[in-house]
């Protein structure tokens, strides 16, 4: 008997969701918590022996053999808007997700796209440092001397030499201005695509602007906001770091710990009284008003669309992890919420429920349980999977697409040999 339930259960597990169409792909999807897998559009990205491969849904490799980079001390391939960085003849090109090389630049250092341009270092002879400012067709917008950006907001060292900078302290430019940091002073200013210095260095903060407006620090600690012409259309009123403005609507949190939202005109807008609360994205905002209560779905009024149940959790990777210090880190400056906006673009989004993943759509249903150990990258009714269960006396994984209905569109199986 107990040999015929776990045949029953090897046969539920691995036969039923695997339908006929169900196509197998040799690959890679690293181990659980770092994966490797990025499901964009139509195609999916596998590490294998002689590096990394986009496949799409049909099972075809678009391009493969691809060395990823090195990023933050590790190699992983980061793919967006159709691009990637790979690793070629000792320097990183930009390519399209066919292989095909974008721009004529050859770089050292990278840092991965979140907007339509990011910077990269440019080969250059001892004791320079050169970046450039490249958007997604592989264009250069400006390539500049760091001693010259240094320039543009202090003196050069009469010595030649220039002070620590690293290439996560260029953002990308968000608006045609970017912020740039003074070593000396250590004042925050904005420069435009031509390297002008549009707004003077002078603030202890500063955030990248969006839908106008630049979140701003000043000398005694105190948050406001200003538009692209440097203009105070905010006062210096916020104790704690606000987010950005999207939809017109800034998230800020009072002296109690409470989260609300402001208006461009500073008006409360939604009154503090969350615990949590997400950026708005095309007019809703995921928010929680006490840390035992449902996440909530809400538009720009404060009205509840939707209600999840109490026990699962919306993703928010917006902060990056907390260091040895535990001092609160800043967010993200162009991160949305991944459920919030699979909720708005596509009806469904992935929640958590302790350590299990599960699909619920934008009214609060469950549309796949909690039954997976992960899932990410949900859109067009399909999203990155893995699954495992216990069967004679071993725990079976399962790695792959599937669609909203948890049927396998995509298996990804480890090569023999």
């Amino acid at each position: 008997m107990r040999n015929l339930i776990l045949s029953i259960a090897f046969i539920s597990f691995f036969l039923h969701p695997a339908l006929p169409q169900t196509k197998k792909v040799e690959g890679n999807t690293g181990s659980t918590g770092n994966y490797i897998i990025q499901f964009k559009g139509d195609y999916f990205t596998v590490e294998r022996k002689d590096g990394y491969a986009v496949i799409n849904l049909d099972g075809s490799v678009m391009s493969s053999g691809i060395k990823a980079p090195v990023v933050a001390f590790s190699r992983k391939l980061f793919i967006d808007h159709g691009i990637y960085f790979a690793e070629e003849a000792g320097n990183v090109v930009l390519k399209d997700i066919k292989g095909k090389k974008l721009g004529v630049g050859n770089y050292k250092d990278i840092i991965p796209f979140a907007t339509n341009n990011t910077v990269a270092r440019v080969p250059s002879e001892q004791g320079k440092w050169i970046v450039a400012y490249i958007d997604t067709t592989g264009k250069e917008i400006v390539r500049f001397d760091v001693r010259q950006y240094l320039s543009i907001v202090q003196p050069l060292n009469k010595s030649g030499a220039f002070s620590f900078v690293s290439l996560s302290d260029f953002l990308p430019f968000s608006e045609g201005l970017t912020p740039i940091k003074s070593t000396l002073t250590g004042k925050y200013g904005y420069i435009d695509q031509k390297l002008q210095l549009k707004i003077p260095a002078k603030f202890k903060e500063a955030s990248p602007f969006s839908d106008g407006l630049a979140a701003v620090q000043n000398d005694d600690g105190n948050w406001g906001y200003i538009n692209t012409e440097g203009k105070l259309v905010v006062p210096f009123t916020y104790s704690k770091r606000p987010s950005r403005f999207m939809s017109g609507l800034a998230r800020v949190q009072n002296t109690e710990g409470h989260i609300g939202f402001i208006n461009k005109e500073n008006k409360i807008n939604i009154k503090p009284q969350y615990v949590y609360a997400t950026c708005f994205y095309k007019g809703y905002a995921l928010v929680r008003e006490g840390y035992d209560r449902p996440a909530l779905l809400i538009d720009t009024a404060g009205t509840v669309i939707a209600t999840f149940p109490k026990d699962v959790s919306y993703i928010d990777n917006s902060k990056p992890p907390v260091g040895i210090s535990g001092n609160e880190q800043s967010e993200y400056p162009f991160y949305v919420s991944e459920t919030l906006q699979q909720l708005v673009d596509d009806g469904k989004g992935i929640f958590t429920k302790g350590l299990s993943y599960g699909l619920l759509d934008n009214k609060g249903k469950v549309v796949l349980d909690f039954t997976y150990q992960y899932l990410s990258d949900f859109h067009g009714g399909k999203m990155f999977a893995h699954k495992s269960a216990f069967i004679n006396n071993s725990t079976q994984n399962r790695y792959g697409i599937i669609n909203d209905k948890g049927e396998w569109v995509i298996e990804i199986v480890k090569a023999e040999f």
